[in-house]
């Protein structure tokens, strides 16, 4: 048996975490699902362009994909940042209108 790659575990992470089977995240991403498929069965490496419009479609930096400890962060900072990439999408679009909520009315 061979070992998944990290970008493949990645991937398949932030699968998970959006609630994206390989449909929705070729759809979301603009990756046709052939070539989707084809990396997570054959355990291929992705190219940058494809993990680039991955993080678009996740709403993360290719930075957050390859390492979510950033140490430049305040607590407070990385805080908001673990709880808002552990929302479901519905609740990331939430989250973002009570913050422009707030932003106009403080």
């Amino acid at each position: 048996m061979y070992e998944e790659n990290f970008c493949i575990r990645r991937i398949r992470e932030l699968m998970e975490k959006n609630d994206f089977n390989p449909y929705r995240l070729a759809v979301k991403s603009g990756i046709s699902l052939s070539t989707l498929n084809s990396m997570l069965r054959k355990n291929t490496e992705p190219r940058v362009e494809t993990i680039d419009k991955i993080c678009s479609a996740c709403d993360i930096s290719i930075a957050q994909f390859f390492d979510r400890s950033s140490t430049d962060l305040s607590p407070d900072q990385k805080q908001l940042l673990d709880g808002y990439c552990n929302l479901s999408p519905a609740g990331k679009d939430r989250l973002l209108s009570y913050l422009g909520y707030l932003s106009q009315n403080d």
